[in-house]
């Protein structure tokens, strides 16, 4: 009988393509291109700018990832408060 092994993988960012000049499957196939795998310098002559440091309330974290903000902003600020739903009285 075989097991299925559950593990958790994390992404490589598809070294077995990226090593070959070919970007990452993710950003090959996302439909809003939301996703670059592009040199620096393409993305440093945007107008936003990549940040990698994120406020949620007061905690600041610093990652990996970097996502673009506007021109004179160095974080994004998220506060889940703004996510909430609440059912209105009606």
């Amino acid at each position: 009988m075989m097991v299925g092994l559950e593990q958790m993988m994390k992404c490589d960012m598809c070294y077995d393509r990226t090593s070959i000049g070919k970007r990452p499957m993710c950003a090959t196939v996302c439909p809003s291109q939301a996703l670059a795998y592009v040199p620096r310098s393409e993305i440093m002559r945007r107008r936003e700018v990549p940040t990698n440091v994120f406020y949620f309330g007061n905690q600041k974290v610093t990652t990996k990832v970097h996502v673009m903000v506007p021109e004179g902003e160095d974080s994004l600020s998220i506060d889940v408060v703004d996510h909430i739903w609440e059912e209105k009285a009606g």
